[in-house]
């Protein structure tokens, strides 16, 4: 039988040879009329017979992000804290420095990281006070030109600032998109032979239709042949996302192990969130630099037990019953009372030993918390948690260990450590740390067994394992991802390239 081509195929190469040199495949469909994807699909058809052939020019372009808009803008942290240094005399203490620069708590630590690292400043320290000198005579950027040329609308960087892209990638200030555009030719001495098949097209019906099955008139239908070989053009789907997903199939791991999920209010008062913890009330968690404090529309909230909110004030005084000294620091209602947002999802785990007191119980929750972190690859000001807890009689810490080791073993860490920590709240304490492909060894965790000074003042004598591990972080090690922020993109092209297998 001679080899036909379909009605699609006749068009396309009708205009190739009436074009008789090499188009973008966008071209020919805008003079065909038809879709790009189609006649590309139609293309790789007649590729593979050898009619024509393909060249995928790949291109990279270049966009500003929110923060590489702003620094095009008004200028990059780092220099904007030299230029503040020299105004100031050429040496400044850091916050004086700080504020005549105009930096945000947010750009803060940006600016003195790489003044520090391009050997602008120098930091040192006088009389407990860190102190910035001027360290070089004056501060050029490839850096800022770059951004200002992309803030232009170029797309496509000149070769003099390339050396720049690498830093702006690096500091996310830029995202690269690479693009592909198909260009197509007749295949050499395929002429004639393109003539001959456009003069014997071939005919018939293209789709099976419901009607066809119903009457049975199938039988009689010719229909063109098909190229099932040909890879359709990639579609963008909605779908979950990625980090989403995989927080539900962390959840998924938790109930298969017999845990119960819970749930707990974003804002605490600071006794669930520090004092029924057994963190002293001067800790330096509590300032406003490690977490956020609610001001409005309250600053202060309830007491919630008066049995328990005494039990925990003994044993912040003198121990209590704990058979500790607790901190020998007189109480305070008003700190106990304060608003905050959650720094962990501990007070969670608190609340429902206050209201599950008897053994056996197993809770878990994965949930947000907030601290006034500074943003870099590894920490966020908001997070996701993984908090659990296992209250039995007769556990030891073999049996903590056993439980994080499947939780990580679960989402596909398999290189774990743990080294010996300390929290207020746990002894003996334990850091986890997981293997990440690219970032090396990175914490994921900490866990412990609750002192008597978290348990006693509940009524509760028997052990309580528990632990928070930052699902986020989890995530970063088990999909390798490089960078914490990118959990929350909303960059599209970033996001159509993830994808989660279990």
């Amino acid at each position: 039988m001679t080899e036909q081509l379909t009605e699609g195929e006749a068009a396309v190469l009708a205009g190739l040879l009436r074009t008789e040199r090499k188009v973008p495949a966008t071209t020919l469909a805008t003079d065909l009329g038809e879709g790009v994807e189609r006649v590309v699909s139609i293309l790789q058809s007649l590729a593979e017979r050898g009619l024509v052939k393909l060249d995928v020019i790949e291109t990279e372009t270049y966009n500003l992000t929110e923060e590489g808009r702003e620094y095009a803008e008004i200028g990059l942290p780092e220099f904007r804290l030299f230029d503040a240094v020299q105004k100031l005399g050429g040496k400044a203490e850091l916050d004086e420095a700080i504020t005549q620069a105009g930096l945000s708590p947010k750009t803060k630590g940006i600016a003195v990281n790489w003044a520090k690292k391009k050997g602008l400043l120098e930091i040192t320290k006088e009389d407990s006070a860190t102190v910035l000198n001027v360290k070089a005579s004056a501060a050029t950027s490839v850096l800022l030109e770059l951004l200002v040329v992309l803030m232009n609308g170029e797309k496509s960087v000149p070769r003099e600032l390339g050396v720049a892209m690498e830093e702006a990638l690096e500091r996310k200030h830029v995202t690269a998109l690479t693009s592909k555009a198909v260009h197509v030719e007749l295949a050499e001495g395929k002429i004639e032979e393109a003539r001959s098949l456009l003069s014997t097209t071939a005919d018939g019906a293209l789709d099976l239709t419901s009607e066809m099955l119903i009457s049975g008139s199938w039988k009689d239908v010719r229909f063109r042949p098909y190229n099932v070989s040909i890879e359709p053009a990639f579609v963008n789907y909605g779908k979950k996302h990625p980090y989403a997903e995989f927080n539900d199939w962390l959840r998924e791991i938790m109930v298969g192990l017999g845990f119960t999920e819970w749930f707990g209010p974003y804002v605490e008062t600071e006794f669930w969130a520090h004092d029924s913890l057994f963190v002293p009330q001067d800790h330096v968690s509590r300032e406003i630099q490690d977490q956020f404090r609610v001001g409005a529309p309250y600053s202060h909230g309830e007491i919630l037990d008066e049995t328990h909110y005494k039990a925990t004030k003994a044993v912040h005084e003198d121990g209590g019953d704990t058979g500790s000294k607790g901190w020998e620091w007189p109480f305070s209602r008003e700190v106990a009372t304060r608003l905050c947002l959650r720094p962990h999802t501990t007070p969670v785990s608190m609340r429902y030993l206050w209201e599950h007191r008897e053994s056996p119980q197993k809770m878990f929750i994965i949930d947000r918390n907030f601290r006034s972190e500074t943003l870099d690859a590894t920490h966020a000001q908001e997070f996701n948690q993984c908090e659990g807890i296992i209250m039995d009689k007769g556990l030891t810490l073999r049996d903590l260990l056993g439980y994080l080791t499947a939780i990580c073993k679960g989402v596909g860490i398999n290189k774990l450590k743990f080294k010996p920590d300390q929290f207020p709240f746990t002894e003996p304490s334990v850091e986890t740390i997981g293997k990440h492909e690219q970032l090396g060894w990175i914490e994921l965790g900490g866990s412990g067994i609750f002192r008597p000074e978290v348990t006693y003042p509940l009524g509760i004598k028997d052990p309580v394992l528990a632990w928070g591990i930052g699902s986020g972080r989890l995530y970063m090690a088990s999909m390798g991802i490089e960078d914490i922020r990118d959990l929350f993109s909303r960059d599209l092209n970033w996001l159509r390239r993830r994808y989660f297998i279990t």
